[in-house]
Order: structure tokens, then C-alpha cells, then sequence
């Protein structure tokens, strides 16, 4: 079954005065099912590059369809935007870390510079801007980004196929973006008491979790809300979470992480019921991934980038269960730690060692 639809581009040559369709295969000697896996197969950035191979090819890599299969069929690509401190630039780059091997360094690629973007079926989507924001978005298959619509947001999340977009102020708001219908709609506002000037998001199965997080000189516990996607309401985040929120949060595998920017503090995750924040095993590579953090999650992964653009990725791996209960008792623990990371430290080359992290997405690519 072809993962494709409409594959094949038609020519239309003249013989003897009359117009013939002729096919043209993708790969010839192939069927179009196998040469379309083959595309899918193309590592980033060599899809853009091969739609100027010829107009079958463009087409297919072009086609909606081909995006959404990637997420089966392709590898995620850790995408991070960064500062240079002395000369006030932003950078771009792309980090396919899956090339990493004991004999060759991971690959690293140079991207046209948009703000802070988020995710969406093989694109990013960034709101730039103040006061009236500009929507930008980045095709992975042309490699370059186009205006879409304009917006008034402050922090922003991607959401099962939708952006949802959270404002601040005297009230706090939402919009979602649905980029098949290429609409806003207007979703719950919920007023506050003192204006919110700013705030961390956190999206995780169809909730947006925001808090202000902890300012010195620390004497008032941080404000927080939880905003629903499905019922379009908000409302206040338990007081566990509020207080325990120090650090970067990032939601991997149906659950809330916390990583600490100082000191050799535990990574922990979040517990609903019981409000609070809970240490998880595996200890983050602080001496290799340096403050300011930005990390995000897909897939199982947690991807940390630090300054000089290291990159810790961490792995869930659960001990629950029996038999995790068993591999404790083997290792002899006696904790009811059930959450473990594993990490692997991706170096990045030394002329990014000047660069701070200030933003990073993974999508597939």
C-alpha cells in the first residue's frame, strides 16, 4: 500500500499532434511504494535537496501526507536556537545526534533563524514579537519559513495536532491554533488578582501547566494555573506542584520532570494525586550540561540543552511493577523509586562553546 497519495506527476508530451499521459515512476525499476519509503528514509537536510531532483520527487516530498508518515517512519532532529553573550546574535541549529558513533561525531547543521518555535506535523511554528505577533512557520521539506497569521501570546504549546497559545496580563487566556483549518479560536480566560508579567508552560496529555516559578528574594510561594484543552476550562495548580516548580520542566512519557539549574539536586517528577514532586534515579550530567537549560520531550526522551549547546538526553525508564520491584531488591535498594533516567551527553564542537541555549524543539524532520 502506497503511505503516500498522488505520487506520480504526469507529463504531457505531443506525438503526432496528440497529447499523451505518461507516468513518470519515482525511482525507475521500483514500485512507488518502496521508492516512496525510500524518501521517507532520506536523512535531514537531503529531503529539500532532492526535490530538485525532478518534479515527481518535489511532489512527493512536498505532499502533506509524506509529513505525517515521518513520525513512523523517520528519526526526531533536536532543533536549538542560542545567544551569543558579546556579539548580541542569534543562531540556529540543527542536531542530528542518531549519526553518533564511537568513530564519528554527531551531525550538526546551520538553519535560517526564526524566535522561539513549536512543533506541528513536521513544522515549526514560532510567535515572534511584543505586541501584535507575527505567526512564522518552517517547512522541513523547503527549509525555509512563511507568514501565517498574527496573534497577541506570551508562552505557547503544541497539543495533539493543535498550538495552544497562553497570554497574560491582568487575565489569563488561551488560543488554539489549528493549522488543517489555519484558524484561531478563543478559549477560557480566567482573572487574576495582580497582573502576570510572565510565566514557564508546560503541555502534557491535554493540560497546560503554568506557573511564574520562584523570584528572589523568595517570601511568596509562586502563583499557578492548569489550563484543560478538552473541557476549555482553568484552574488552580495544587500547591506541591506550585512550590516544588524550581528549575526546567519538561513533560516526557505522560509525566512531569523537574531539573534543577543549581547545586547537584535530584531530577524528580511530578504526582497528581498526592501533589508532589518525587526523586527519580539517574544522576543529570550537570559537569557536562551547564545552566541556562531549556529542555523538551518526545517519544520517551527528554532533550537537555546547556550552555556551549551540550546536550544531555535522557531516557525513561520504568521500574514499576513487579519486576521492577525485583530488579530494586537485586540491586539492593530499599526505596519505593520507581522512575529511573538513563543519559547519554552529546558534545557539541568548541566553536559553539560562547553559545547559551534559549529555546530548543524536537520534532521529525
Amino acid at each position: 500500500m502506497a503511505v503516500l497519495e498522488n505520487a506520480n506527476t504526469k507529463i504531457k508530451s505531443k506525438n503526432n499532434n496528440k497529447n499523451n499521459i505518461i507516468e513518470e515512476p519515482l525511482i525507475p525499476g521500483l514500485p512507488n511504494e518502496i521508492a516512496e519509503l525510500c524518501l521517507l528514509h532520506l536523512p535531514y537536510p537531503c529531503q529539500s535537496l532532492a526535490r530538485a531532483v525532478s518534479s515527481s520527487w518535489n511532489r512527493a516530498i512536498t505532499n502533506p501526507s509524506f509529513q505525517q508518515c515521518k513520525k513512523t517512519l523517520s528519526r526526531p532532529y533536536l532543533f536549538l536556537f542560542s545567544f551569543h553573550k558579546l556579539t548580541r546574535k542569534f543562531y540556529c541549529h540543527l542536531l542530528d545526534h542518531r549519526t553518533r558513533s564511537s568513530t564519528a561525531a554527531a551531525r550538526w547543521f546551520t538553519l535560517p533563524l526564526p524566535p522561539s518555535p513549536i512543533t506541528f506535523y513536521g513544522k515549526l511554528l514560532t510567535i515572534a514579537g511584543t505586541m501584535r505577533f507575527v505567526t512564522l512557520i518552517f517547512g522541513t521539506a523547503m527549509s525555509q519559513w512563511s507568514s501565517a497569521l498574527a496573534g497577541t501570546f506570551f508562552a505557547e504549546e503544541g497539543e495533539n495536532g493543535k498550538i495552544v497559545a497562553v497570554h497574560g496580563g491582568a487575565s489569563l487566556g488561551a488560543k488554539i491554533y489549528d493549522a488543517e483549518s489555519d484558524t484561531w479560536r478563543n478559549g477560557a480566560i480566567v482573572e487574576v488578582e495582580n497582573e502576570v508579567a510572565s510565566f514557564e508552560a508546560v503541555e502534557n496529555e491535554g493540560k497546560v501547566f503554568v506557573t511564574e516559578g520562584w523570584r528572589w528574594p523568595f517570601t511568596v510561594i509562586p502563583r499557578g494555573w492548569v489550563y484543560d484543552t478538552r473541557s476549555d476550562t482553568w484552574q488552580g495548580m495544587g500547591i506541591g506542584m506550585r512550590e516544588g516548580w524550581s528549575g526546567v520542566a519538561v513533560a516526557v512519557a505522560g509525566r512531569i520532570f523537574r531539573i534543577p539549574e543549581y547545586g547537584d539536586g535530584d531530577v524528580k517528577v511530578y504526582e497528581e494525586r498526592s501533589d508532589t514532586w518525587r526523586m527519580v534515579r539517574g544522576r543529570f550530567p550537570r559537569e557536562k550540561v551547564k545552566r541556562p537549560l531549556k529542555a523538551k520531550g518526545l517519544d520517551g526522551k527528554m532533550y537537555v540543552a546547556g550552555c556551549g549547546l551540550n546536550v544531555a538526553i535522557g531516557s525513561v525508564v520504568s521500574l514499576c511493577g513487579e519486576g521492577g520491584k525485583r530488579q530494586r531488591q537485586e540491586e539492593g535498594r530499599n526505596d519505593s523509586v520507581c522512575i529511573e533516567l538513563k543519559w547519554e551527553v552529546v558534545e557539541a564542537p568548541g566553536g559553539f562553546r560562547e553559545l547559551e541555549a534559549c529555546h530548543c524543539q524536537v520534532l521529525y524532520a
